[in-house]
């Protein structure tokens, strides 16, 4: 059974929760072995997404419906479901950002991936506690800038441009091998603990981690 089965928009979000997940637990050796992207499916080889399965929000939301989510996280640990709120007031999505917070944007957002896992059948109320969301306003991609830039305020929009620029060493392409660059400091627990106080919610979604994994 896998500790963490990752659930998200594309295979770059996959591995920036994987060495979020490396970081932070510091103590647990070779959890990266422990770990397992499910959505979108990849090649483990090239780490690009499979043929036909063309990963994003939508797909997503898809698969949080079926059968084989629910599978995964009987047959896991924990799984963790990433999603980016730029999409949110999409009509197919259908969550406002008009005069939210951060915490009340996220709080919708994840209500609105409830409603989704159980839109055939009861399922969340009972795993609940296997069940994390890794919330990211607006996009992932804001969690990461703070390593290569410290703004005094924090920074929730244009962060993949932004971090295009910032980026001095490392081209910014939407590729898992480049991503998995540009977050090597997450897996310093030390680096990634001061750089989630940069990002609230970054800070949200360490907050809902567990704390200790056997």
């Amino acid at each position: 059974m896998a500790k963490f089965v990752l659930a998200c928009e594309g295979v770059t979000d996959q591995i920036v929760i994987e060495n979020i997940l490396c970081g932070f637990y510091k103590d647990y050796d070779d959890l990266d072995e422990e770990i397992q992207a499910l959505q979108p499916p990849f090649d483990a080889t090239n780490k690009k997404q499979l043929e036909g399965e063309f990963g994003g929000w939508e797909m997503l939301l898809e698969y949080l419906s079926q059968k084989r989510f629910r599978d995964d996280v009987l047959n896991s640990e924990y799984i963790i479901i990433q999603i980016d709120t730029d999409i949110s007031e999409h009509i197919n999505f259908g969550v406002t950002q008009q005069n939210l917070s951060t915490e009340e944007l996220i709080e919708k957002v994840i209500e609105r991936l409830i409603a989704q896992i159980d839109s055939k059948e009861a399922f969340y109320e009972e795993y609940k506690s296997k069940i994390i969301f890794a919330i990211s306003v607006h996009s992932l991609e804001c969690w990461i800038l703070p390593i290569y830039k410290n703004f005094k305020n924090e920074k929730v929009s244009g962060c993949f441009e932004t971090l295009q620029r910032e980026s001095k060493n490392i081209k910014v392409t939407k590729s898992y091998k480049t991503y998995d660059k540009l977050t090597q400091d997450f897996l310093k627990h030390k680096k990634l603990m001061k750089l989630v106080l940069k990002n609230s919610s970054f800070q949200i979604f360490i907050d809902a981690l567990p704390s200790e994994i056997e």
